[in-house]
């Protein structure tokens, strides 16, 4: 029996960035998909229908911040509103436009905790060369990132639903490692830098950004009696750990180097519902973003201190 030729297997070649994808199909349901990986970062992955790189692990220590980021990240957003009262968009544009500087042709940038992405939302006209892989805990947050990023997604920008703690990629995979108030929040803060350094290659940068313990601001919660977490669970929401002299070291003896100590959204002080500086076109957020140093200048009312170190370059 010779069966007509809309009953015969017909395979689609399909390429996008980091894969291969062939589809079997027969009259005309797809019956097999194989796909060749030609990105060795994403090798270990599996891709799920929504576009979402994935692989297997299990938090311990999270579990009430898990529970509230899933919640709130389940909500429709208007992204940059929403975001301009956590960051100040205009200091960590800046801070993403000189960490940029430092990575080579090419690069490859791991986002750990990068939750919707919107530090790279300019990347395409900026630095079209560089892929930029997010990896969050919380899957909402990257179809949330999906949303705001639109077609960068599995271009240059790609999208890991994993954890800080237990990174599937092989070593000395990445130029560059970010976290932007992530590390802050794990009981164990040692654990997810000693994975940092492990996929960085030597010579990449690693630089984490928490919220700081400042002077005047412990003051004034004080003042106004209300509790001023330093290193201590949040009820109910998550574990707080500011940036500390014991972190800076903890990171010093990992990479076995020099790290820089950073401060930065000066003027933004959502604490006290001063949101206006982390709107995109505020003034005073360019302002914020020129003010930031890395000599201790206003460290006592600074909201953010980061910790920047490069990976030695191992001597033959």
């Amino acid at each position: 029996m010779v069966l007509p030729a809309s009953f015969l297997p017909r395979i689609i070649t399909d390429y996008t960035p980091g894969f291969k994808k062939e589809i079997c199909y027969l009259n005309p349901q797809p019956i097999k998909v194989v796909f060749y990986m030609t990105n060795e970062i994403l090798y270990n992955l599996t891709q799920d229908i929504d576009g979402i790189y994935s692989y297997p692990f299990k938090n311990k220590g999270q579990e009430s911040e898990i529970r509230l980021r899933t919640e709130v990240a389940k909500e429709k957003k208007d992204h940059l509103d929403e975001i301009c009262k956590h960051h100040s968009i205009a200091v960590m544009d800046r801070e993403v436009k000189l960490f940029l500087r430092k990575m080579p042709k090419n690069a490859a940038i791991l986002d750990i905790g990068g939750c919707w992405g919107w530090h790279w939302r300019n990347l395409a006209e900026t630095r079209p060369d560089i892929k930029i892989y997010i990896v969050d805990f919380i899957h909402q947050n990257l179809l949330q990132a999906k949303e705001l990023l639109g077609d960068k997604i599995n271009k240059n920008i790609f999208l890991v639903h994993g954890d800080a703690t237990q990174l599937i990629f092989n070593d000395q995979q990445f130029d560059g490692v970010w976290t932007v108030q992530v590390f802050q929040h794990i009981p164990d803060f040692a654990t997810p830098v000693k994975e940092a350094y492990r996929v960085l290659k030597p010579g990449g940068y690693f630089i984490n950004y928490s919220w700081t313990n400042a002077f005047w601001v412990r003051v004034i919660y004080a003042i106004i009696n209300k509790v001023y977490y330093v290193k201590d669970y949040v009820p109910g929401r998550f574990w707080l750990a500011r940036a500390s002299l014991e972190q800076k070291e903890i990171i010093q003896s990992i990479f076995n180097h020099k790290v820089i100590d950073r401060h930065s959204e000066i003027l933004f002080t959502p604490d006290f519902r001063v949101f206006f500086p982390g709107k995109l076109t505020a003034f005073s957020g360019l302002i914020d973003s020129y003010i930031s140093n890395n000599i201790g200048l206003f460290s006592s009312i600074a909201r953010q201190r980061s910790f920047q170190v490069q990976k030695p370059i191992q001597k033959k």
